[in-house]
């Protein structure tokens, strides 16, 4: 049961780190790109975007690199491109 959990963990933790960031901000950068596209850049925008954000919060403000605050912060850098994108949308329709 443990093996399970652990794997199902690192699925979503890899998912979580390198993928659903960058698919975020290619939203709000990239308008007009294809699906193949998109996935290629959420990778190389998560990678960039995470590990630059963690590093900059800890070495600026003091935040210590734990699993929690990583988590977080991911999460605060994937829901502020969905809000932009969503009220842009709602912008335009209006």
């Amino acid at each position: 049961m443990s093996e399970l959990f652990g794997f199902v963990r690192g699925i979503l933790g890899f998912i979580l780190v390198f993928f659903i960031p960058g698919f975020a901000w290619t939203l709000v950068f990239f308008k007009r790109v294809n699906l193949l596209e998109r996935i290629a850049l959420s990778f190389g925008l998560s990678i960039a975007v995470v590990t630059l954000s963690i590093l900059v919060l800890n070495k600026l403000i003091g935040i210590r690199i734990t699993g929690l605050n990583s988590v977080l912060i991911i999460l605060v850098i994937t829901v502020v491109p969905i809000a932009v994108y969503y009220l842009n949308r709602l912008r335009r329709r209006h």
